[in-house]
Parts: C-alpha cells; structure tokens; sequence
C-alpha cells in the first residue's frame, strides 16, 4: 500500500472531531487517490491493493457503516469490471470513477436528507441537538436561509478535550442562528425548553438501535418521558443493512447505542421515515439509483 495511503487512513482513524459524514466522504477520497496513484504493474495487483485500502477502512472505523457500505459497494463493482478490464490502467480509471460518483452519490443523498429535515423547523421553534452532526447543521443552515427565524439548544457532549456542542454553535452561529451551548450536568431539565430534538447518526442499525455521539441515548429518554419528538437525519448509506453491527454491545468510548423505540422518525434523502419503514430496508435499497456502472 502507498505510503501517503497509510498515513491518511491512520489519520481517519484518529480523527474524533469529524462526524460520521465527513469521514465517509474521506474514505472515498483515499479510494479514489488510490485508484490515480497506484503503481500496481498489473490489473491483479491493482484489484489486491485497492481491496487491501478498503478492508482498512473498514477495520479503522468499523462503527461507522457508511465507510463499510462505500468501501464494499467500490469492491463488488470493480471485481465485476476486471473480469474484462485487464490492464491496470483501465482498472485504475475505473476505481477513481466509481468513487467518484460515490461522492456525487453522498453529497446529493446527504443535501437531500437536509432539505426533507428543514420540513421539521419552523418559525421561533427551538431545536435541540447533541453530539455534532453535518446533516444537523446543513439542515439548520438551509432552514436559516429559507428565511426561517429559531433558536439551538447544542448539548456540550464533552469527550475527553473536545466540546462537540462548542463546535456546532460555532458553525451554526458564522450562519447567523442563534446558538447557546448547554452544559451536559443541565440536560435534565434544559430539554423542556426545546419543541423537538434532531441529532444526526454515525449509524443505524436495522437490529433496533442507532450510534451517535454522547450523549444521545439520555437526551432520547428525555424526550419520550418530556413528550418531545425525536428525530434523526442522515443518509440510508449509514443504515447497517449488512448486519455488521449485529453483535455489537457496546459503542467506542463517547458514543451511545440509542434504542430505535426512542426515535420518532429518520429523515433521509427518502423524506421522512416512520421506523418501522426503515427497519424494512435491505442491502438492495443501498445506492438504488445507481447510475455509476462501467461493465
């Protein structure tokens, strides 16, 4: 594997402060650069390094499945493509093309999510959310532009040094929206301020729970003992339709597991799901509208 490859996985690895998004879109990027630099002399080796780049990824973040579901989706196509394509150079173009539409694929899917979940906010509403989340802050952002006037509630979600809610309200507050962080110790009784909670997912597993980032699991029993909805928005590409969370017990530290009975619904690029219509999805429904075949 090339050197810059490794260091650049590594760093995905260690990276705390990004969200489940970002870093989906930074396992495409590795694959894709994998697909322009590799030296592989042959279409063999070619097909052995870029699957050795994807298991990798998966291994450095297996909580967040969307890296799995891209990572998995690049391998199966491209094993299909090199049953013609035998010269490494065609193979190369055609992994950078995979991932390349992968990443149109995810920023539309993650745009579209956003724009359903802006249906949510309305004028002098607050909103409440936790951990920090992209698809969150996008929708925010979009619902600020439409012209729509609200105040956020961020929980602090402190993990180790880092403030997850200072960096939401930082982004949200250069938007103009109005921003107050709330320490984690007040959650309790902050959450009766809010109308309704939106967080984003790391994942969603169809096993009947979610991953975010802390601390999510107290914030959604909050909201069903205080009567407040809580939704969830992020892209189906995070929905864990392999099962590879199957057996997981417990989240990495500064993560919660959140049972999907707390949810009130998912937003995704779908609109707006009820759980039980997203514990129906299947490997199939991953990137259904794929237009990014080469065979």
């Amino acid at each position: 594997m090339i050197v810059a490859l490794k260091k650049s996985i590594s760093a995905l690895k260690r990276d705390r402060e990004h969200g489940a998004g970002f870093l989906g879109r930074q396992a495409l990027e590795i694959l894709r650069r994998t697909g322009a630099d590799s030296t592989a002399e042959t279409a063999e080796k070619f097909l052995a390094e870029i699957n050795q780049v994807a298991d990798a990824l998966i291994e450095a973040r297996p909580c967040m499945v969307s890296i799995a579901n891209y990572a998995l989706f690049l391998k199966k196509e491209l094993a299909g493509a090199a049953v013609t394509a035998k010269s490494p150079q065609r193979l190369k173009k055609t992994a950078f093309s995979i991932a390349s539409r992968l990443l149109k694929s995810q920023e539309k899917s993650s745009a579209s999510a956003g724009r359903n979940a802006v249906k949510l906010v309305s004028k002098r509403s607050i909103v409440m959310t936790c951990s920090h989340s992209s698809a969150v802050c996008s929708t925010l952002e979009m619902a600020r532009r439409a012209g729509m006037d609200f105040k956020v509630l961020a929980v602090e979600s402190r993990h180790n040094k880092i403030s997850y809610g200072d960096i939401t309200a930082k982004r949200l507050q250069t938007s103009g929206i109005s921003c107050t962080v709330v320490p984690d110790d007040q959650v309790g009784w902050q959450v009766a301020r809010a109308d309704y909670i939106l967080c984003g997912a790391d994942a969603v597993s169809l096993h009947g729970w979610l991953i975010n980032g802390t601390p999510s699991l107290e914030l959604a029993g909050l909201a069903v003992r205080k009567k407040k909805p809580f939704y969830i928005v992020c892209e189906t590409a995070k929905f864990d339709a392999r099962g590879f969370l199957a057996v997981l017990r417990q989240a990495e530290p500064g993560f919660d597991m959140v049972p999907l009975e707390l949810v009130t619904a998912i937003v995704t690029e779908h609109g707006i799901l009820t759980v039980d219509d997203a514990l129906k999805f299947t490997v199939d429904d991953l990137f259904g509208s794929w237009h990014g075949r080469t065979g």
